[in-house]
């Protein structure tokens, strides 16, 4: 079964994310930092409940998540994650509502006004390559601006840091 879905998804910090909300614990308190924020996001990448990525800058992305499809394309960059989808969802995302989980107990993912990001998925491990197509920088980018590519499989190495951030 080949699905291919296209989203947009806002970033005013410089990151999306890709969660299974079913399972991501995403509270952290209302006094939170950024290094116990990031740390948060490190078990959740081990857990494998959370893949957090750096876009090179803030924008609208044009995100397109193909499962079960061809490899992606070529493009100014890759990476590969691990994914567990427990409840037959997964949602795209960004830092902002990220955030607002992790400040806020009664802020639960998918927040009402991302509602549209949430795709369904059988439950088990994916494997997900992430490609951003373009260099962030250039005037003329393409569409989309990135793909993710799920695939059923076996696990690969959990991420230890978000792939392309820039500390």
């Amino acid at each position: 079964m080949h699905v291919r879905r296209r989203f947009e998804a806002t970033d005013d910090s410089g990151f999306l994310a890709l969660v299974d909300h079913h399972a991501y614990q995403g509270f952290v308190g209302a006094d939170w930092t950024y290094d116990t924020l990031l740390a948060h996001f490190r078990a959740a990448m081990a857990e494998r409940s959370l893949l957090l990525w750096g876009t090179g800058r803030e924008d609208l992305w044009t995100v397109d998540v193909v499962v079960d499809g061809l490899a992606p394309p070529a493009g100014f960059r890759q990476t590969i994650g691990s994914i567990q989808v427990t409840a037959g969802q997964l949602h795209l995302t960004n830092y902002e509502s990220l955030t607002m989980a992790a400040q806020f107990n009664d802020v639960h993912l998918p927040e009402p006004h991302l509602q549209d990001l949430v795709f369904e998925l059988r439950n088990g491990m994916y494997r997900c390559e992430i490609v951003q197509l373009e260099d962030p920088d250039d005037e003329q980018r393409a569409v989309p601006d990135f793909v993710l590519t799920l695939a059923t499989g076996s696990a690969v190495e959990p991420w230890r840091e978000p792939p392309w951030h820039e500390a």
